[in-house]
């Protein structure tokens, strides 16, 4: 057991004078170490044999000193208890902990703020692993962090109190819910002009929140913050709601498909890879996956990335016209946003002007707007055409699921976009084919 000792060292020139108080703390061989405690006492005051303070009337603040060398003593003992290999305690270990006994909060963990772990986070995230996949985060979530972050720093600059976790409330919750609602966008057009876009859709202020949910979840448990946890799960609820979205039937695929586009060098290879995705339900992100090396018995065989399941696509006539034009690759994938933009002139060209009406929630208004076909075409409306065409035809749902990803077939039909008018048609024509089948059995 270590021994601990305050002593003075004294001379006759300074007898009259304060001198420091020092600690002498030692167990035999393991270790043996001397420091300043940063307090000074009158050598009458003091029983340096004894090692502590005398017992005079005349020295008012005895009590007081008594009390902080007891206090620091025990600091140190328990400091020294934590200490496994005792041979490691030295000069310098005795005055770090005093320093630490004087000044804790010198020494204690920096708590890290609400936005800087946001930043910490998506740094990290580069190199991430998905636990459901196995592969990196996707570019794409990396990009919904960042806006997320984005929107959130707006939103502080108008917010009354500073963010951080201890701030994060339902008061919080509401006012961001607020302030997406209203945001407002500067739009460039084509033309050249702007124009003002105010509130953010129901569905995207869902994401932002299911984006910040994710962070402070992440952050409780990597950090240990102090959150209402409970309180985030009940309350930081993400709003949605079902839209319109158009796909592309069959007809309006094959007036895509016989465009004249061999002197366009910019729309051909954005028509192909559309085509290719509206026959094979592949997302964006597995498109570069379609080459020779992942054909089998004429049937395309990919490993999702998005999912990680392999999924077996038999390989549909325009697939193959394509796929022979291009030597059984797909030309140069270029980014989204720029297919996104090219697929409104494809669409131009294409005449897709069937007027399409959709309804959506901005800034807490429902509203609906009226639009042709061609201004709404992006690389995700092939997937969705895939699906729909499939589901009219009469293709079993589990297996088109196959090929989606759809987990559950509630999530699925709301994916598809059949018309209430084309389920009665659809409904029309299985009826015609059971009596035209009974009919038969009759005669």
């Amino acid at each position: 057991m270590a021994t601990f000792k305050y002593f003075i060292r004294v001379t006759k020139k300074k007898s009259d004078k304060p001198v420091n108080i020092r600690i002498r703390f030692y167990q035999g061989r393991k270790f043996d170490c001397t420091a300043l405690t940063g307090k000074s006492i009158l050598p009458s005051y003091w029983n340096n044999k004894k090692g502590e303070v005398r017992d005079v009337a005349e020295y008012i603040d005895k009590d007081v000193m008594i009390s902080e060398l007891k206090k620091l003593k025990s600091f140190i003992i328990n400091a020294e208890n934590l200490v496994g290999d005792k041979t490691t305690i030295n000069n310098d270990w005795l005055n770090l902990q005093i320093d630490k006994y004087y000044d804790p909060e010198k020494y204690e963990p920096k708590k890290i703020t609400f936005f800087e772990y946001i930043d910490k986070f998506i740094e990290e995230s580069k190199d991430r692993i998905n636990p459901d996949t196995g592969r990196k985060i996707t570019r794409s979530t990396l990009l919904k962090y960042g806006t997320c972050r984005n929107y959130l720093k707006d939103f502080q600059k108008v917010y009354s109190k500073e963010i951080d976790f201890d701030t994060i409330d339902v008061e919080f919750y509401n006012a961001f819910v607020k302030f997406l609602s209203k945001r407002k966008k500067e739009i460039k057009l084509k033309d050249g002009t702007t124009k003002i876009e105010v509130g953010l859709a129901t569905n995207t202020i869902g994401k932002q929140i299911a984006v910040l949910r994710n962070f402070l979840n992440s952050a409780v448990l990597e950090e240990k913050v102090d959150v209402n946890y409970q309180l985030i799960k009940k309350r930081f609820k993400s709003p949605t709601e079902n839209t319109d979205s158009i796909y592309l039937d069959e007809n309006e695929l094959n007036s895509l498909y016989e465009l004249d586009l061999t002197s366009n060098k910019r729309l051909d290879p954005v028509r192909d890879i559309f085509l290719v995705a509206a026959w094979t339900g592949l997302r964006f992100s597995d498109l570069n996956k379609v080459k020779a090396e992942n054909i089998e018995d004429n049937s395309l065989v990919i490993t999702q990335t998005k999912t990680d399941n392999e999924v077996v696509i038999p390989i549909h006539p325009v697939v193959t016209s394509i796929l022979k034009k291009w030597n059984n690759k797909l030309p140069r994938i270029i980014s989204n946003q720029k297919m996104n933009e090219y697929l409104k002139d494809l669409g131009e060209l294409a005449e897709l002007n069937t007027v399409f009406k959709k309804s959506m929630t901005i800034g807490g208004i429902k509203k609906t707007y009226t639009y042709a076909k061609k201004e709404l075409l992006t690389t995700h409306t092939a997937r969705r055409s895939f699906a729909t065409n499939l589901y009219k035809r009469g293709f079993p749902t589990i297996s088109i699921m196959m090929v989606t990803g759809h987990k559950t077939e509630t999530a699925f039909l709301k994916y598809i976009k059949v018309t209430p008018r084309e389920h009665a048609e659809k409904l029309r024509k299985f009826w015609a084919n059971i009596y035209a089948e009974e009919k038969m059995k009759l005669t």
